[in-house]
């Protein structure tokens, strides 16, 4: 008999969410299955589909597999070394085969739904070629945590993480769901003894796995660090073009902007020529900065864009908290401290962190928009997504990050 395991099941974990449960209903298109019900009755309807023939069990598993590593996740992304993924034999499918098939860890059930231990095992494989993103090879892969909270106690649980091998694009992506006071495998759980883990951790610890198994390297810390950073800083760009509306109001006041230049230049400070650039760059983020943060249709920010940014994060902070909503919140380009550090970023073409906001490309049964933190962090990126996230939606932020053409150009 067919059911979802209590952890996956369970509300509180934000695994199975039931805009990923109605999406599910709604493409079986079966009377036992509506979108109308609450998450309990889906939930009970879900495993009643699944116990009707073992076709619909491999479904629903399928199905399973996909829903524990989308939704509330975090994302670590890590660069291969150009030398180690040209010279390896990944782009060969028998070769990934005989590495990866011995490793499998219940050859009769290659799905997330049982199996796991105290060590980190692959429960199936993927390999794909898709146009855009090229070769990939994914790996469904988990382990045993515990859990402790003053509330609930100790609790032993299943702890799916994904890996992709992006081949052509020379990058390792692993994600898990981010969740506060975890740590590792204990069979008899004490606190006093207990080594405690994260999200980070264990995602780090699974690109090393693959990156071993698969005879891969990834870059060191300053390098990767870097091209991450000069990557966020183009995104950035990309989503903070200025808006046609300031655009006219400042060429309208070209006359004006070119004598508060000579101003400056000639009758205030009494500079040299070779500082001219500067101050006009300075006097125009100035009086950009000020038609954006007076204008009063703050959606000329948000319109025709897929993303916008909310925040600048100067460096990666905890995120213990889920945010169950987004709430509307001002773009950061109508704010003045966007101007403020937008000199600094020009200059060094580089940037730590950004939260974004994104529009999703599928609404339904969703809100229209999520949020993204992006945050540079030592020999890797980090994609927090703190609500629920299509996988769509996980890759569209993706490629954003590292462009269509990759980190391997």
């Amino acid at each position: 008999m067919f059911s979802i395991p209590y952890t996956f099941a369970n509300e509180d974990e934000s695994y199975i969410t039931l805009p990923a449960l109605k999406r599910f209903a709604r493409e079986k298109k079966k009377e036992d299955l509506k979108t109308t019900v609450d998450r309990p009755q889906l939930i009970q309807d879900v495993e009643r589909y699944a116990n009707q023939s073992p076709e619909k069990e491999e479904e629903v598993l399928d199905w399973l597999d996909q829903v524990l590593i989308e939704g509330i996740k975090d994302v670590q992304i890590k660069i291969m070394d150009d030398e180690s993924f040209t010279t390896a034999f990944i782009n060969q499918d028998e070769y990934i085969e005989k590495i990866l098939e011995p490793l499998i860890v219940d050859k009769t059930n290659r799905h997330l739904n049982k199996g796991y231990s105290s060590s980190l095992g692959v429960f199936r494989y993927e390999i794909t070629n898709e146009e855009g993103i090229g070769r990939k090879i994914r790996l469904y892969m988990g382990k045993l945590l515990c859990t402790f909270d003053k509330k609930h106690g100790a609790a032993t649980v299943p702890y799916p993480i994904a890996v992709d091998v992006y081949c052509d694009k020379g990058i390792m992506v692993a994600r898990a769901k981010s969740k506060s006071g975890l740590y590792k495998y204990q069979e008899d759980f004490l606190l006093e003894q207990a080594t405690a883990t994260k999200s980070e951790k264990e995602t780090a610890a699974a690109i090393k796995w693959v990156a071993e198994k698969l005879a891969l390297a990834t870059k060191k810390s300053f390098e990767a660090g870097s091209v991450f950073r000069s990557r966020l800083y183009n995104m950035l760009e990309r989503y903070t073009q200025t808006p046609d509306e300031i655009t006219e109001l400042m060429e309208a006041k070209n006359k004006e902007i070119k004598d508060v230049v000579d101003a400056v230049m000639y009758q205030i400070c009494d500079l040299r020529t070779g500082y001219k650039k500067d101050v006009q760059s300075n006097v125009l983020n100035m009086v950009e900065k000020y038609f954006s943060i007076s204008y009063p249709d703050k959606q000329i920010f948000i319109k025709d864009r897929e993303a916008y940014p909310l925040k600048l994060n100067a460096t990666d902070e905890e995120d213990s908290k889920v945010e169950q909503t987004a709430a509307w919140e001002e773009p950061l380009q109508s704010k003045a401290i966007f101007f403020d550090n937008k000199k600094m970023l020009q200059k060094s073409q580089a940037c730590d962190g950004v939260t974004f906001m994104f529009a999703r490309l599928n609404t339904m049964y969703c809100t229209r928009q999520f949020k993204v933190k992006i945050v540079v962090n030592k020999d890797y990126c980090m994609l927090k997504f703190t609500e629920y996230t299509m996988e769509e939606d996980i890759i569209h932020v993706l490629f954003s990050l590292i462009g269509t053409a990759g980190i391997a150009e």
